[in-house]
């Protein structure tokens, strides 16, 4: 499958200030400024690649299990960091200005938070986890994702973290044990091969391999390192994925697909063509969820993160779940 066609892009058609406005659109590949002027206007393609060039932000998530929000609030800002909630997020805390060493700021020791991006941290709820499910975080590792479904089904229940990497799943052991989880269970393998989690599963969470375009102010590289063809490649991998790890839900269980990209290639084609072959799956609207109020909902039922809409990593998370008379 190939991505969508990309209109041509005449530097020449821009409208007034060209010097400026080719200096932030410069700072980009063609291709991916194509792919962004396809969903985008201009204007706010300008305003994209702008956010995209600004420095990130640092965003925690507080563990409810070892604290609370007020508590973290208070703690921090007595070291004098300053802080600010974000909305929509009830565990979301953003640091404003310089905080030094993340290590050594208050209740990093004693498991009070983690820091994960505001984007990622609506996945989980989008995922909607429940106490005593069994459910599995297909891509998991390095375990932010993991880690927040276990606080929110209230560490009961068992989660399985599967990933192919045992590298980076020790970094989700440490984390979990920091945060002093039970639940979580580390799986190493490659989750299109794995053939015993079969219909095993309440709900799974696909976080898929990906060209990371919805976070290039974190690695700022990724605009350079990726091509039309890795994308190719990666939603090549993204459709196996999705395909495979379906088999792990139950009857009347859900999955969630999410990406930290904008490419249609790696999301919304992923998304068509895993349902235009499995007619015992649908999309399902995410009414359980409060979203924030410019998160781009389509008709379809799936939704994007614009980073210049709404301040946080690009992301594209829909729900889809299984119809109880499939087998």
């Amino acid at each position: 499958h190939s991505p969508l066609p990309t209109p041509h892009f005449d530097p020449l058609q821009l409208p007034e200030n060209p010097v400026e406005r080719l200096g932030v659109l410069h700072s980009f590949p063609d291709w991916i400024i194509q792919v962004w002027l396809e969903q985008l206007s201009l204007a706010q393609t300008e305003q994209l690649c702008e956010w995209m060039n600004q420095s990130p932000t640092i965003d925690l998530r507080i563990n409810p299990l070892r604290t609370s929000i007020e508590e973290v609030e208070i703690a921090l800002q007595s070291a004098g960091i300053s802080v600010k909630r974000v909305p929509y997020l009830p565990q979301a805390l953003r640091l404003i200005g310089s905080s030094g060493s993340i290590q050594k700021l208050p209740g990093f020791g004693e498991g009070w938070w983690t820091v994960q991006d505001s984007s990622a941290q609506l996945v989980s709820h989008l995922l909607d986890p429940q106490p005593g499910e069994v459910v599995i975080d297909a891509c998991a590792a390095p375990g932010g994702k993991t880690t927040h479904i276990a606080e929110l089904m209230a560490d009961k229940g068992k989660i399985w973290a599967c990933d192919r990497t045992a590298s980076r799943l020790r970094k989700l052991q440490e984390n979990s044990q920091r945060l002093s989880l039970q639940s979580i269970q580390i799986y190493t393998g490659d989750s299109r091969n794995l053939a015993q989690f079969k219909n095993t599963a309440d709900r799974v969470l696909l976080d898929a391999p990906c060209s990371g375009l919805g976070t290039m102010h974190r690695h700022a590289d990724a605009r350079w390192r990726q091509t039309p063809e890795s994308v190719r490649e990666l939603s090549k991998l993204q459709k196996e994925l999705l395909t495979h790890t379906s088999t792990f839900v139950k009857p009347g269980g859900v999955i969630v697909y999410a990406t930290c990209t904008l490419h249609p290639a790696e999301n919304e084609q992923v998304i068509a063509a895993f349902l235009a072959e499995s007619p015992d799956w649908q999309i399902e609207s995410p009414s359980s969820v409060e979203l924030p109020d410019c998160a781009h909902i389509t008709p379809q039922g799936w939704f994007k993160v614009w980073p210049h809409l709404q301040d946080m990593d690009g992301f594209f998370m829909v729900r889809l779940r299984k119809t109880n008379n499939s087998e």
